[in-house]
């Protein structure tokens, strides 16, 4: 850690304060167009983002940071900065990467998953999340762009890393998160000699400052034109969204003390905006324990819920239809909930009814919305303020301006009419990285964000999200481009063309389902097309159904027209 941090860490400072003017001035309605949060906007703290986020550690130092649920391993909080500390000033001296060096981390949700991503930022070095589930053509689109100089993984993605290094023609460093007992490949580096081992030279780290537009991560979000773009977060994104997330009406964790610490089960993935900025970094600044699971499994799940206290939840609206039908869950599991937070996909206001059904009556609901691009939820219900308005999706954000276009023509809307839903903040992205073109397509002339998202705000009632404009595909709250997989379709010798929508499903919320033209004589069936698929994605995205038609509707420029097929499907 940094000189700075390790006074704020032993309690040497007791008041930060910050010298960055406000963004703007606090107004419920700047206009007739557009909407500012009721609370007043907080100013970009002048501060680098690890000196932020170990401002109150003084008071947890000794209690468990992180632990998981599948090996147990855990680090307390003063281990864990310690490590992020090693771990940066590895990668500078020993791995030799200088600020601005792209590092990739593909790796699962772990204790070690936070001391890599924030070691790197501190090296400063720019990080890119992979899933760690892609396969070599997923993940070697990624490297491709980003072109990172270390990728790390674990052993079990270890061949997919190394061909998709091959794939994209890199000469990479691998690192392993490894178990000292057990061989690692030959030329490859383990993490624990990078990080465990060993004390961090701080005088090096004392010398790495980055400027608030500096790109900290780049995690990939899908379009709709191709394969997922590269989504520039910065670090002014990254400390504005800590102290929004710390605001009184919005946090929804405790700061940790002698008496109390809260427990917050993380499934959602760490490599996605969610699970990165409101759990991990959200929760590390309040000095919560963080119990992490590599993948969602439901006995894991249940175990976590039974034996430690739970005070929060962060879930996607399938996790919350699963736990609601679930027989096996009951109130005994739930009854130390304060808050549910749920976001990423639209849910149902009886889903959430059936959910609370098990839980105490003062555990309260809260949804968000937002979008990689926008670093953190644009808008919420605020907490104590929207209990029973289940299907909205609240307010503007602290710090977040929020109108609508009209998606035809680019012109503002009057607030209380449809329109797409558009963002400005300072929580907004950068940009696309390596993409002027999607870059300048995704913004108004104003500054606005376009999310893709059709919507309209209610009085007294907030956001409602209507359609996607965007025709994303949202399996279990992960994204999935149509185009990606219509792509990888026509890529088979027996198909002409295709055409990819999301059908309803019961639990995944969305699966793909495919419209596919053969060439002509060509003969392929269905299953092996869906495994032609499948042998080239991640699993969220394999196609669930495959229809054969004779055309597949598209207008004068070519542009499938998906609701012709949505029709064809109903």
């Amino acid at each position: 850690m940094t000189s700075v941090a390790r006074k704020l860490f032993s309690g040497q400072i007791k008041n930060v304060k910050w010298s960055r003017k406000c963004y703007s001035s606090a107004s419920v309605k700047k206009n007739e167009y557009i909407l500012r949060s009721v609370y007043p906007d907080v100013p970009v703290p002048n501060i680098r983002l690890l000196d932020k986020l170990w401002a109150d550690s003084a008071h947890f130092k000794n209690h468990v940071a992180l632990v998981s649920a599948e090996t147990n391993k855990s680090y307390t909080y003063l281990q864990l900065q310690n490590y992020i500390g090693n771990f940066a000033t590895s990668l500078l001296k020993k791995l030799g990467l200088k600020p601005g060096d792209m590092v990739a981390i593909a790796m699962p949700n772990s204790p070690e998953f936070p001391v890599v991503a924030f070691g790197s930022i501190q090296a400063g070095c720019v990080v890119t999340t992979v899933n760690p589930i892609y396969k070599e053509h997923e993940l070697g689109h990624q490297l491709a762009v980003t072109r990172p100089k270390v990728i790390i993984t674990i052993p079990q993605s270890y061949d997919t890393a190394v061909k998709a290094l091959q794939l994209s023609q890199l000469d990479a460093k691998i690192v392993l998160i490894d178990n000292p007992a057990d061989s690692v490949p030959s030329g490859v580096i383990r993490y624990t000699e990078l990080a465990e081992s060993g004390g961090a030279d701080y005088s090096l780290l004392d010398k790495i400052e980055a400027k608030h537009d500096d790109v900290a991560v780049i995690p990939f979000s899908s379009g709709t034109t191709g394969l997922p773009k590269g989504v520039e977060i910065s670090h002014k994104n990254l400390l504005s969204s800590m102290d929004v997330m710390s605001h009184d009406k919005i946090t929804l964790a405790e700061l940790t003390s002698a008496e109390h610490q809260d427990v917050v089960p993380c499934v959602l993935p760490f490599f996605h905006i969610y699970g990165m900025v409101i759990t991990l970094l959200g929760h590390l600044a309040k000095g919560c324990k963080l119990i992490t699971m590599s993948s969602f499994q439901p006995g894991t799940y249940f175990d976590i819920l039974e034996k430690e206290r739970v005070n929060l939840l962060y879930v996607v609206p399938p996790l919350v239809i699963f736990l609601s039908k679930i027989p096996l869950v009951t109130k005994e599991h739930l009854q130390h909930l304060r808050y549910i937070f749920t976001g990423a996909a639209p849910i149902a206001a009886s889903d959430i009814e059936a959910l609370l059904t098990k839980t105490q009556p003062n555990t309260e609901f809260v949804q968000g919305y937002g979008a990689t691009e926008t670093s953190a939820m644009g808008s919420t219900t605020y907490k104590g303020s929207w209990n029973r308005n289940y299907g909205s999706c609240g307010d503007p954000m602290v710090n977040y301006e929020m109108k609508f276009i009209d998606p035809a023509t680019g012109d503002d809307v009057v607030i209380g009419e449809p329109g797409e839903v558009c963002f400005k903040s300072t929580l907004v992205m950068n940009g696309y990285y390596k993409n002027k073109e999607a870059t300048e397509n995704s913004f108004t002339s104003d500054g606005f964000f376009k999310t893709g998202d059709l919507g309209i705000y209610r009085p007294g009632k907030g956001l409602y999200i209507t359609d996607r404009i965007k025709e994303l595909i949202k399996v279990k709250g992960m994204q999935v481009a149509p185009a990606e997989l219509e792509g990888i379709l026509r890529s088979h010798p027996a198909v002409q063309d295709a055409g990819v929508i999301g059908i309803p499903h019961e639990f995944h919320g969305e699966v793909p389902k495919a419209f596919v033209i053969l060439n002509d004589e060509a003969e392929v069936t269905a299953q092996e097309l869906q495994a032609f698929v499948a042998d080239k994605v991640s699993e969220y995205k394999e196609i669930k159904e495959v229809m054969f038609v004779d055309e597949i509707p598209k207008n004068a420029a070519g542009k499938i027209l998906r609701r012709e097929l949505k029709r064809m499907y109903m």
